[in-house]
């Protein structure tokens, strides 16, 4: 028996990452293949050791609650397509990058914020298109129709 493909996800409690979060379990389920969910807590800014031990903490904190929220909502915490669910220190695309190195697939939403050129697609999504070792899937923030939970 051979092993299931693994296909990545990054959340971060926006709705771009909510599409991104229904386009990937209905991508895992239709090729058998499993779920990676990954969210970053994010760098703390450069404040001396013990405040980032203190800021890194919360942020950790934040993202895991953030993602739990996201994955109850789509009523999928326990679903068995779901191999993993990580909240990761570092930047998210490196966060992103580095979980998909054994991917055949990750999926990232867009927020669509910051300047003319990332308007279209997003940062975190920028550095994952330009350094995944695998094909990137980008869901915009606002898709038609994608509003409703996912049918059981």
């Amino acid at each position: 028996m051979s092993t299931p493909d693994l296909v990545v996800v990054g959340l971060d409690g926006s709705t771009g990452s909510d599409h991104a979060l229904r386009w990937a379990l209905a991508y895992a389920r239709r090729h058998d293949a499993l779920l990676r969910v990954v969210s970053a807590s994010g760098h703390a800014p450069d404040v001396g050791a013990l405040a980032e031990t203190t800021v890194s903490a919360d942020a950790r904190r934040h993202a895991e609650s953030e993602q739990t929220e996201q994955l109850a909502r789509w009523g999928v915490t326990h679903d068995p397509v779901i191999e993993s669910a990580l909240v990761l220190h570092g930047d998210a695309a490196d966060v992103l990058v580095s979980e998909a190195r054994h991917a055949v697939l990750l999926v990232v939403g867009s927020r669509g914020h910051g300047r003319l050129r990332e308007a279209m697609v997003g940062s975190v999504a920028q550095g994952c298109i330009h350094r995944a070792p695998c094909p990137v899937v980008v869901l915009p923030a606002h898709v038609p129709g994608a509003h409703a939970a996912p049918r059981s």
